[in-house]
């Protein structure tokens, strides 16, 4: 039987693993280059084996070292689950809660988190800011801020936190040079600034797309903060979300062009969780 196995030895370990670096995975981990070296020479002594080839270029893996990059992602899923639930049955409001977000709607929570700080300072939150889904049963997020549909899987909960608008606007720039279009049959005597990826299948967005002749998209990103701004600067006309829109004194509404819109923004969390007490506080929050 292994003695005295540290599981922080092994969290260190894998992270210069992955990055192939005990630079890299200091930095990661915000700790110092010694103490990442104590940690790999403590799981080594433990174990009773090598898990790293040292040479000028950096660390690499011998075939235990393999073995732990291959085990650990599943070991540290099947960790977070466990804490998750077990934290169901503590009535106090501390630990980490781990929420995914898309990168337009992060500021959102800002509000949230501050009262959450102020009511609940033993809470930390760990933002994870990505156009990724995570999946939720996998224990890398406690909370996903999704938007668009309703989430159909029958093993999560989704609160709708409120309707997304989009219009189409140009900027007071473009306006002056290129007018606006009083028609669809206009459109292509104009430029725009559209999404790309996955969102071009949001419904604002696939009713325009067959009207337009791709040669007048001139600019495209995955990013709506990234959309908006190539508007403002009179790349093109666009969609905007109205609430963000409504703060900026350059943007015109091109109210020619019908949205449909039938999105939203959703609080989703995995229906294991919903005694979580964190989960708990923080749609109280959310509806306060």
């Amino acid at each position: 039987m292994v003695k005295d196995l540290n599981w922080n030895d092994l969290k260190v370990v894998y992270r210069v693993a992955s990055f192939g670096s005990l630079g890299k995975a200091a930095e990661q981990l915000n700790i110092n280059y010694t103490t990442v070296l104590r940690h790999i020479n403590r799981l080594e002594k433990a174990l009773g084996c090598k898990m790293f080839i040292r040479h000028q270029r950096g660390y690499q893996l011998t075939d235990s070292g393999k073995q732990l990059l291959v085990e650990m992602p599943d070991i540290e899923v099947k960790l977070d689950q466990l804490q998750s639930k077990l934290t169901t049955k503590n009535n106090n409001v501390t630990g980490t809660l781990k929420i995914t977000t898309l990168p337009e709607y992060s500021s959102f929570l800002h509000p949230i988190l501050k009262r959450s700080q102020q009511l609940y300072p033993e809470l930390r939150i760990l933002a994870d800011v990505s156009d990724e889904i995570v999946p939720l049963e996998s224990g890398r997020a406690h909370i996903s801020i999704r938007a668009g549909h309703a989430p159909t899987q029958g093993d999560l909960v989704a609160n709708k936190i409120c309707d997304l608008n989009f219009s189409y606007y140009a900027s007071s720039c473009y306006i002056s040079r290129r007018g606006i279009p009083e028609n669809e049959g206009e459109f292509n005597l104009h430029t725009w600034v559209m999404p790309s990826g996955r969102k071009r299948h949001i419904s604002f967005i696939k009713n325009i797309i067959p009207k337009i002749d791709s040669r007048n998209i001139h600019y495209q990103s995955n990013n709506f903060f990234d959309i908006q701004s190539a508007i403002e600067h009179g790349i093109g006309i666009g969609p905007v979300d109205d609430r963000k829109a409504k703060n900026v004194e350059c943007l015109t509404k091109i109210t020619q062009i019908k949205n449909f819109n039938d999105s939203a923004l959703w609080f989703v969390y995995h229906r294991d969780l919903r005694e979580d007490v964190k989960i708990k506080t923080m749609l109280k929050l959310l509806n306060s």
